[in-house]
């Protein structure tokens, strides 16, 4: 049986970005994600920003010579879900989740606690393995195994537009 939970609240959120877009809100979230970025002002190149729904967005970054995506939706069905999103953007599965360095659970997840109603997802113990979370969304990332050295470019991007 699927439980579902109740809760009002609010928080800042990655998706502040769509409104005013800062660097240190790319960098909160890489940090829980184990990353050690450095002072500069940028310490990553963001290759695309994309509002995919309302409610769910897509980062494109080079970090030190490889290229990472984020992902932050506030409704999450499950870890196949998420596959499904990256497989489907990068129109590719040669792509490796990163692991947050702090585990949450389910239940305490701020877009859990945040919903009015959120329904439990078969597989959230796995699905949390990846997850952090970002006022009312949950946020993913992945390491793609797309060539570095071509990631300026529009044509050798996932859903890049080719001159040819």
């Amino acid at each position: 049986m699927q439980q579902q939970y109740c809760a009002i609240t609010t928080n800042t959120m990655i998706r502040d970005f769509v409104y005013n877009p800062k660097a240190s809100q790319i960098v909160e979230i890489l940090q829980q994600f184990g990353f050690e970025l450095s002072n500069e002002e940028f310490p990553f190149a963001l290759l695309r920003f994309e509002i995919l729904t309302p409610d769910s967005f897509m980062w494109r970054l080079l970090i030190d010579e490889n290229i990472y995506y984020i992902y932050a939706e506030d409704y999450v069905s499950g870890l196949d879900y998420i596959k499904n999103v990256f497989d489907s953007y990068l129109e590719d599965h040669k792509w490796e989740f990163v692991i947050p360095s702090k585990a949450i659970t389910f239940e305490s997840a701020s877009p859990v606690v945040g919903a009015d109603i959120y329904q439990e997802p078969n597989d959230k113990a796995e699905m949390m393995k990846y997850a952090a979370d970002s006022g009312h969304d949950f946020v993913f990332v992945i390491k793609s195994s797309e060539n570095a050295g071509d990631a300026q470019f529009s044509d050798h991007a996932s859903r890049g537009f080719n001159l040819n």
